[in-house]
C-alpha cells in the first residue's frame, strides 16, 4: 500500500511538471510568435490641401486600418511639393506649398500634432490616434484648420491638445515641417507625385500604384496565409 502511495504522489509530481512545462513553452511561443509577426513600414508623404491625398487616406488608409493596423508600422509626413528657406541659421522659415500658404498651415499643424502625440500620448496607442487624427482633418470641410478640433474629437489627451495648439503658434511647428521637407527633398528618386507612398523603405512604381488604388491588397501581399486578417479574403 505505501508503493502505491507513493507511486501516485509522484505521478501527481510529474503531472503538475509536465503541465508548468507546456504551459511554460505555450507561452514563450506566444511570445516567439508576437515578436515574429510581419510589421510593413509605410511612409506617406502627403499634403494637407492636396485632394489626391485626402482621397488615398479617407478612401484607402482609414476604412483598412483597423484590420491592419497590427501589421503596419505607419510614417506619416505631411509636406509634399513645398519649398523651405530662411536667410540665416537662426532666421525664420518661410515656406512655399504648392496649395497656397493655407495649404502650409495645415502641414505644419498636422507636423505638431504628430509630433505631440508621439511626445504625451502612450506608446501602443500613438500610430493609432495619429492616423485617427489625420484622417479626420483630410476629411474636414477645411483641413488647414481642423487640426485643434480633430484633437478634441478624438480624445487626445489636455496635455497633448496643449502641445499642438503651442506648436501650431511657434517657430517649434516650422522647424518640424522644415525637417519634413528636408526628408521629402531626400526621397531618392525624387517625389513627383503626392502622395508618395513608399514600403519598407524602397519606393517603386508597382507598389505605388496599388498602394493608391488598393492599399489593403498591397499590404496582404506582404503577410504571410496565417498572418493575414480576415480582410484579406476580401481583396483582389
Amino acid at each position: 500500500m505505501r508503493y502505491h502511495l507513493f507511486d501516485s504522489r509522484a505521478w501527481l509530481v510529474a503531472a503538475v511538471f509536465v503541465t508548468f512545462v507546456c504551459h511554460s513553452l505555450s507561452n514563450a511561443q506566444l511570445v516567439d510568435d508576437k515578436s515574429e509577426r510581419t510589421n510593413v513600414s509605410v511612409d506617406v508623404y502627403y499634403e494637407s490641401l492636396c485632394s489626391d491625398s485626402m482621397r488615398w487616406i479617407v478612401n484607402q488608409l482609414i476604412p483598412s486600418y483597423s484590420e491592419l493596423k497590427n501589421h503596419l508600422h505607419i510614417t506619416l509626413i505631411p509636406y509634399g511639393k513645398a519649398t523651405h528657406a530662411r536667410e540665416s541659421e537662426t532666421g525664420p522659415w518661410q515656406f512655399l506649398c504648392q496649395h497656397g500658404s493655407a495649404e502650409c498651415r495645415g502641414n505644419k499643424a498636422q507636423a505638431c500634432a504628430i509630433h505631440s502625440i508621439q511626445t504625451s500620448e502612450e506608446a501602443q496607442k500613438q500610430q493609432q490616434l495619429t492616423v485617427k487624427l489625420v484622417g479626420c482633418a483630410m476629411s474636414a470641410r477645411n483641413p488647414s484648420t481642423a487640426v485643434p478640433q480633430c484633437a478634441q474629437d478624438i480624445g487626445l489627451t489636455e496635455g497633448t491638445q496643449k502641445l499642438i495648439n503651442e506648436c501650431i503658434e511657434s517657430s517649434f511647428g516650422d522647424d518640424l515641417l522644415a525637417a519634413n521637407g528636408d526628408k521629402t527633398h531626400n526621397l531618392q528618386p525624387p517625389l513627383r507625385f503626392v502622395p508618395t507612398i513608399i514600403i519598407n523603405g524602397v519606393y517603386s512604381k508597382e507598389n505605388q500604384d496599388v498602394a493608391l488604388n488598393n492599399f489593403s491588397k498591397l499590404i496582404c501581399h506582404h503577410l504571410t496565409e496565417q498572418e493575414k486578417p480576415s480582410i484579406c479574403s476580401s481583396v483582389n
